[in-house]
């Protein structure tokens, strides 16, 4: 029945060839694994050929105040807005001969912005608000009102939405509407 032979160079061999199988049939699980889990996880962060909602800028939102107080003079962050070639419009609402002219022109020599023809508002106000046309344009009227040319009245200045019906060029971007809280600050 059987007896015990020396080991022969045939079973080193097959020994070998069904180890190297083994070691190829694991590596193929592994790179089809790697393949399918990124078909699964697609990278989003790749630029592709789609387009986004309103230009694809993202969606500011505010994050809750903490429930504690915390005293700091910190300023607030806020997003780094693409000011040089925003186009604005200022509008006169305070009853100040020229104002809406020279605001224009502080903003346009400090800033960059493109400035179209100031107007006059239809009717006076006593806070000072700038519109933004799109939620992309939002960034750049968070940035103006945080900002050191508007700090003096930062307690009462507004941002809001354009209203539909504004007599406001199309191009402009933001529009302006200088109250009497910023005419009594200068």
């Amino acid at each position: 029945m059987g007896r015990h032979e020396p080991p022969s160079n045939r079973s080193l061999y097959l020994s070998v060839a069904a180890s190297t199988l083994r070691f190829a049939i694991i590596v193929a699980l592994i790179v089809g694994g790697v393949v399918v889990i990124n078909q699964a996880f697609p990278d989003t962060s790749s630029s592709g050929t789609g387009t986004l909602p309103d230009g694809g800028a993202p969606e500011v939102t505010e994050s809750p105040s903490p429930t504690t107080p915390v005293e700091t003079e910190e300023p607030r962050n806020t997003p780094s807005p693409t000011v040089a070639g925003t186009i604005i419009v200022v509008m006169n609402a305070s009853g100040v001969e020229g104002l809406a002219g020279d605001t224009t022109e502080l903003l346009v020599d400090g800033f960059g912005y493109e400035g179209l023809e100031p107007g006059t508002a239809p009717s006076l106000s006593d806070t000072t608000t700038i519109y933004y046309r799109t939620r992309r344009d939002k960034v750049e009227a968070d940035f103006l009102e945080n900002d050191r040319f508007f700090r003096r009245i930062s307690d009462t200045i507004r941002v809001a939405r354009l209203p539909a019906g504004e007599d406001i060029p199309e191009e402009a971007q933001l529009a302006i509407y200088i109250g009497t809280d910023y005419a009594s600050s200068l």
